[in-house]
C-alpha cells in the first residue's frame, strides 16, 4: 500500500476533516482528489491509489462522519450545501498542501461520486476542476430527471431494475432501523456479502470499514432524499465528466448512471468489470480508465 500523510481540513462549520495525500507530491503529475462513497471511508481508494502512483499524485479525505473525520451533531450536517463546501475546501487544500495552483481532477464513487456530480455543477468548484470521473453515483436532480421521464413500455423497464435496485433506501431512511442491524451485526454481514456479487467472490484485503462509517452515514440519505427525485433541478456543468460504469452493480444501474452526460459539454461512458465495489476489489480498470480521461484533459 502507498504510504499515506494526514492532512487536516476544516470545514465552514468547524469540524476537522482528515485528508490524506499518497505517497510524495510530484509537481509534474496531475492531481486527483478521490470521494468516498457509502458505507466506506477513504482506504476504499488504496488500491487506486496504488495503480495511479507515477501517473497522478492522488488525495482522499474521509467525508464527515466517517474514518477519522469529524461528525456533525445531526444530520442536517449532511445537506448537500455542506458536502460541496467541504469538497471545495478540500481541493483548496490540497493545492495549498502541494504548491500547486492548477486545477485538481475528481474521482467519486458511489455517495462520493453523487457529491462529486452536485459539485461540478458549482460554477465555483468546476473552476478548479479540470476533469470528473463517476462511479456508480449520479447527480440526484439527473436520476430524478429519468425516473420521471418514462413514456413508454420500453423505458418503464429500465426504471423498474433500477427501483428493484433501489429497495434499501426505504429502509436506509427509516430513522433507528438500519441502525439497531447494524448494533446486531446483520447490517454489515449483509453489506459484505453484497460487496462480493459481481467480482467472483473477492474483496478488498486490509480494507476496514467502522461502526461509524455505517451509522453516521445514513445521514446522507436522511440529509438529501427524496426531494431531488420528486423535484428535480437543473443541474448543468462546465466540466468534462466521464462515467464507469461496473458491469456487475448491484445498486445503481448504467442508464441512471449516464442520465448526465449530456449536461456537460464533453463526456464518455466506459464500462469496467466487476461490482458495486470495484474501487476497492478491481481497481486497476478503473485506474487506467480514469488516467486516459486526466491525460485527454491535463
Amino acid at each position: 500500500m502507498t504510504d499515506q500523510t494526514r492532512f487536516d481540513v476544516t470545514t465552514s462549520d468547524g469540524l476537522t476533516l482528515a485528508g490524506f495525500r499518497y505517497g510524495e507530491h510530484d509537481p509534474a503529475l496531475p492531481t486527483v482528489v478521490t470521494i468516498h462513497g457509502y458505507p466506506d471511508n477513504h482506504h476504499v481508494w488504496d488500491g487506486v491509489a496504488a495503480a495511479l502512483a507515477g501517473r497522478a499524485n492522488v488525495y482522499s479525505y474521509d467525508v464527515r462522519g466517517a474514518g477519522e473525520s469529524e461528525a456533525p451533531a445531526g444530520k442536517t450536517g449532511y445537506r448537500f450545501d455542506r458536502l460541496i463546501s467541504d469538497v471545495s475546501r478540500v481541493i483548496d487544500t490540497v493545492r495549498e498542501q502541494s504548491g500547486d495552483r492548477g486545477s485538481v481532477h475528481l474521482l467519486g464513487h458511489d455517495w462520493g461520486s453523487i457529491q462529486g456530480w452536485h459539485a461540478v455543477v458549482d460554477p465555483a468548484i468546476a473552476d478548479k476542476t479540470a476533469s470528473y470521473t463517476s462511479v456508480s453515483g449520479p447527480n440526484l436532480n439527473h436520476a430524478g430527471e429519468y425516473l420521471q421521464g418514462a413514456r413508454s413500455l420500453g423505458d418503464v423497464r429500465p426504471r423498474l431494475r433500477q427501483a428493484v435496485g433501489s429497495t434499501y433506501i426505504p429502509f436506509f431512511l427509516t430513522p433507528g432501523l438500519a441502525e439497531a442491524l447494524y448494533r446486531r451485526g446483520w447490517g454489515q454481514k449483509l453489506i459484505e456479502t453484497l460487496e462480493k456479487r459481481g467480482t467472483d467472490g473477492r474483496t478488498a484485503d486490509g480494507y476496514v470499514r467502522a461502526d461509524r462509517d455505517f451509522t453516521n452515514g445514513l445521514n446522507l440519505y436522511r440529509a438529501n432524499m427524496p426531494g431531488p427525485f420528486l423535484r428535480p433541478s437543473e443541474a448543468t456543468t462546465s466540466v468534462p465528466v466521464q462515467v464507469l460504469t461496473p458491469e456487475a452493480d448491484l445498486f445503481v444501474t448504467p442508464p441512471l448512471q449516464l442520465a448526465g452526460l449530456s449536461k456537460s459539454p464533453e463526456s464518455r461512458h466506459v464500462p469496467i468489470p466487476g461490482g458495486h465495489w470495484v474501487v476497492a476489489q478491481n481497481p486497476g480498470p478503473l485506474a487506467d480508465a480514469t488516467y486516459e480521461w486526466i491525460e485527454a484533459h491535463r
